[in-house]
């Protein structure tokens, strides 16, 4: 396995980070390679999210546009399951209640 690790980037996050440590197993091609810090990633989106994360001063329209697109697909996924969370439990909620007026009736 190849094991790397990234500088911390404390004005970034509110707690300091020593390491971040990643694998790639060997055998396994990166789909694709940070421009800036030369990490591999398992897939392109991962890829996107760590440039516009990471690298948000330094990289290009193009790639804040991609990053852009990604985090809205993200949040449109979040709202998507918060939403069929909430339906199942109404549904859950009212089938109790119609089953205990049911029964006690």
């Amino acid at each position: 396995m190849h094991t790397k690790t990234l500088p911390a980037r404390t004005d970034t996050y509110g707690e300091q980070i020593t390491t971040v440590e990643y694998d790639i197993p060997d055998g396994e091609t990166p789909a694709m390679r940070c421009p800036y810090c030369d990490r591999p990633f398992r897939t392109e989106r991962l890829g996107t999210f760590h440039i516009g994360v990471r690298h948000a001063d330094e990289c290009t329209d193009a790639e804040r546009e991609r990053f852009d697109e990604e985090r809205d697909d993200e949040e449109f996924d979040l709202f998507t399951f918060h939403a069929k969370a909430a339906v199942s439990v109404f549904l859950t909620y009212f089938m109790f209640t119609f089953l205990y007026a049911l029964i006690w009736a």
